[in-house]
């Protein structure tokens, strides 16, 4: 029972860290560290604000033109971080759509889909690393004002006098009239860069970390590692998330409490008994001069031996249980991952259909096994001191 409550825990753990990874959009983002400037010259205006990024592409660097960027190879070097899922890079910079003014999102499209929870994308298609050349996808709001629609061709450019053609493959809902976003459009990274005249550079990486409990200490890590950089939480986001995860942990631990206790109490009901069963026995064996300790040591050892048992065979009933409880459930996708504490995210879809989820660790298993003949041990002791204090006299009354 122990065995397949710890690979239920895991288990379910890594299908709702997978869930909320579906869910919700990047948990940290990275950017320049130090205090953006802005073009001006010696007479123009001097920005002093922090680039924060923000999620979703806000911000002082992007309202006022673009804030210090980022080199594109610290996308790799976050990527390294220990407990950091997937990263994507991004860079935001205005340019002109057929002669409006818009905010340019630039993206990798592979690694958009893995870290963000996406578009609400109305008409039309997300890009892809198969789109087709320049491609373009426009929130609601700009496609309105320009009066084009999916397959039209728009003129993108830094300048509202040149550019550029793209081929609009899709419009999205902003979720607001309002900002930055609701003039917004989204196009590949590379031209992006090209457009805003920065080779080699992003103005933010969204990072998404293995476990929504590990935001805050990936965030240090990754401030603290990597020169020149800052990285912004969504509090609110993983907070929720780590609640969620701390309460989970701490139902499956009260369940396997409960089953320690009864696993005890059993082996000493069994002790007992044996005790009771073999009072002939201690007691030829007390009157032939066995001392208390060697009468001790013969029960404890068998306490031992019975919770070794009981604990190898409970293991292998335990592994059975685990592998079958998910095709059981209706989840078809049973995390045992080869004892390596199964695959991130799998069964975040089968969390939506009230599956199972187990995982079996090499971890799980030698504690299962050292808690099985723990228990044995601890309790056989009040038993074996019970037979040690027996009274030879008393005890050859039943011979």
């Amino acid at each position: 029972m122990i065995l397949v409550l710890l690979s239920l825990s895991t288990g379910t753990s890594t299908q709702t860290s997978g869930l909320l990874r579906n869910l919700v959009g990047a948990e940290i983002t990275v950017v320049n560290g130090t205090t953006p400037t802005f073009p001006g010259g010696s007479g123009g205006f001097s920005g002093t604000f922090t680039n924060t990024g923000g999620f979703g592409g806000g911000g002082f660097g992007q309202l006022f033109g673009a804030g210090n960027t980022l080199n594109a190879s610290v996308v790799d070097s976050v990527g390294k971080v220990s407990g950091v899922y997937a990263v994507s890079p991004q860079l935001t910079t205005t340019g002109y759509v057929n002669g409006e003014t818009t905010f340019l999102y630039g993206i990798d499209p592979t690694t958009y889909s893995n870290v963000t929870s996406g578009l609400n994308i109305a008409s039309g298609s997300m890009l892809s690393a198969s789109s087709t050349e320049n491609p373009i996808v426009l929130s609601t709001t700009i496609a309105t004002a320009l009066d084009v629609t999916v397959g039209s061709t728009v003129t993108v450019g830094p300048n509202s006098t040149g550019g550029s053609s793209f081929i609009v493959i899709g419009t999205y809902n902003p979720g607001s009239t309002f900002g930055p976003d609701s003039r917004s459009a989204y196009i590949l990274l590379p031209a992006a860069q090209s457009i805003a005249g920065q080779a080699n550079q992003v103005t933010e990486i969204y990072v998404k970390t293995e476990s929504p409990s590990l935001v805050s200490s990936v965030a240090s890590l990754i401030t603290s590692t990597i020169p020149g950089v800052e990285a912004n939480t969504a509090t609110s986001v993983t907070g929720a998330a780590s609640t969620l995860s701390g309460t989970l942990s701490t139902f499956f631990t009260v369940i396997g409490l409960v089953a320690l206790m009864a696993g005890g109490f059993g082996v000493i009901n069994t002790m007992l008994m044996s005790i009771s069963e073999r009072t002939r026995e201690i007691g030829t064996l007390r009157a032939m001069g066995a001392t208390k300790g060697e009468v001790m040591r013969i029960f404890m050892t068998e306490a031992f031996v019975i919770g070794l048992i009981g604990a190898g065979v409970g293991v292998l009933i335990g592994v059975t249980v685990a592998v079958a409880l998910p095709h059981l459930s209706g989840s078809t996708t049973a995390a045992t991952g080869g004892f390596t504490g199964g695959f991130p995210g799998a069964g975040a879809g089968n969390a939506l259909r009230g599956g199972l989820e187990t995982a079996l660790t090499a971890d799980n298993l030698l504690l299962s096994l050292g808690l099985g003949v723990l228990v044995g041990a601890l309790a056989g002791v009040y038993p074996a001191w019970r037979a040690s204090r027996m009274s030879p006299v008393e005890a050859l009354r039943h011979v």
